[in-house]
């Protein structure tokens, strides 16, 4: 599979300036060991205003030389906790002796185990959520990778973890492990954590340095903005972490040691995919919301929720207006004050809030409303899903035999081999349509979409007839 957009995965590909010159780069390298070379990705629009309450970055570390790199990533951590904790303790009128030794037993303790839930996953990073193996990491760390991954621990243990399902919009992704026995994790932290101006602390593998020794990076900053909408990140948090390719995926950690969400992009004025002190995670909240999802996913992508396809909003000066109800039980006029839950700001934003939810085919979307005396409202309205970019692939070429119509070859790797079609099987039905021709096929994919599945009831060699799913994924 290969991504669109900003999370484009690997290979370079031709980008083009985004609005602001802001361009959204995923914290990927290029490849393991391959530090100097990184690929470029397309730039996306620049981040919109939605009044999100923000600090001022405020930059509070550097890389160090190569040779002085083991050293740095033993001490990073306590450094970094210690500066938090000797904070802490002088505003609680602690003595600084008593401080320094208390913040070092803490600082030492929690690097420990904040250390001892990251993982190595392809050329980025992940977080163990459970003792029995669920990890997080994004979608495009993962993206052509394949089912079986690998995910290694600092120190150098390694075990076999498989993906359960994946967010391609969102950017996340949930992978699976058998461990032995119960592994370290850390929990989600609740939205009442999300406050901007908090100390943070991100992990990760900047330009694949860790893989030398399985040591990953310790970096700290503080929380710029909270639940903000930035393009197809729709519950994001902005930090100033340094954050660089080889860092996606990885978590962002509070002071108690809690994930306030995953790193995911960087934006940059020079399109350089380095550190500007502009990071974006994807927020615990959304991370929360999607779980359930991508747990019962079975190696699939699941869908966003989208603004119902009939229903047209404005912008005037006092905020988002109704100007089409398009069938929905609310008037022409009213202003829409929330959605999902957050307060609406802009057109831009309001777009994004109907897009923050994990869609199925029951999903309402809850939004507030108020009419010009001033009544407000709560109503929930059927959720549109929104269209996963780029073009459904299969991995099936077909050749007409007659009346018959017959695979002729399967790509390696695709959704047609996983699912164990193999050439020269004829294809009986597709999706509950026989199959004749080929135009049937392509008939009963018209209305198909990435995410979506195609069941074909296939024929083999041996003249035993069987059913398949084949998942329709991305391709360029």
């Amino acid at each position: 599979m290969v991504g669109t957009g900003a999370r484009a995965r690997g290979r370079a590909v031709p980008g083009a300036k985004a609005r602001g010159h802001e361009g959204a780069r995923p914290l990927r390298p290029r490849a393991a060991g391959a530090l100097g070379t990184l690929a470029s990705a397309p730039a996306a629009r620049g981040p919109r205003r939605e009044g999100a309450a923000c600090t001022s970055p405020l930059p509070l570390a550097t890389s160090q030389p190569r040779n002085r790199a083991t050293a740095y990533r033993t001490l990073a951590p306590l450094i970094a906790l210690g500066i938090l904790a000797l904070s802490a303790a002088a505003s609680a009128g602690e003595s600084i002796p008593v401080a320094v030794a208390k913040s070092r037993e803490e600082a030492r303790a929690l690097a420990t185990r904040l250390l001892a839930a990251y993982v190595f996953i392809a050329n980025g990073s992940g977080v163990v959520i459970s003792p029995d193996g669920l990890v997080l990491t994004n979608h495009h760390v993962i993206e052509g990778e394949g089912a079986d991954l690998d995910i290694r621990f600092a120190g150098g243990a390694v075990l076999k973890a498989k993906l359960l399902g994946s967010d391609p919009v969102g950017d996340i992704a949930v992978l699976k492990a058998e461990p032995k026995k119960p592994l370290p994790y850390v929990d989600l932290a609740p939205a009442e954590a999300l406050i901007a101006g908090i100390p943070v602390l991100a992990v990760g593998d900047p330009f694949g340095l860790g893989d030398f020794d399985t040591t990953p990076s310790l970096s700290q900053g503080v929380l710029s903005c909270a639940r903000i909408v930035r393009e197809d990140y729709t519950d994001a948090l902005q930090l100033d972490a340094p954050v660089n390719p080889g860092n996606s995926g990885g978590p962002l950690f509070d002071r108690a040691g809690r994930l306030l969400g995953i790193n995911g992009q960087i934006r940059t004025l020079s399109g350089m995919r380095i550190n500007s002190g502009v990071g974006l995670a994807i927020a615990s909240t959304q991370l929360a919301a999607f779980l359930p999802h991508l747990r019962a996913a079975k190696g699939r992508y699941v869908h966003h929720t989208a603004k119902p396809k009939d229903l047209g909003l404005e912008q005037r000066p006092d905020g988002v207006h109704v100007a089409d109800a398009g069938g929905l039980a609310l008037a022409v006029g009213v202003r829409v004050v929330a959605i999902a839950g957050r307060p609406v700001t802009s057109l831009p934003n309001a777009i994004g809030l109907f897009e923050s939810l994990p869609w199925s085919a029951t999903a309402v979307i809850p939004i507030t409303v108020a009419a010009t005396d001033g009544t407000v409202r709560d109503v929930a309205i059927p959720a549109g899903r929104k269209t996963i970019p780029g073009r459904p692939y299969h991995g099936l070429v077909v050749i007409q035999r007659g009346e018959l119509v017959a695979v002729e070859s399967v790509d390696d790797k695709s959704p047609a081999a996983e699912a164990g079609i193999g050439k020269d099987d004829i294809l009986l039905s597709a999706n509950g349509r026989p199959v004749t021709r080929k135009l049937d096929l392509l008939k009963a994919m018209v209305k198909l979409e990435i995410g979506d599945a195609l069941t074909l009831k296939l024929k083999g060699a041996d003249g035993k007839e069987r059913e398949v799913v084949v998942p329709l994924v991305q391709r360029d």
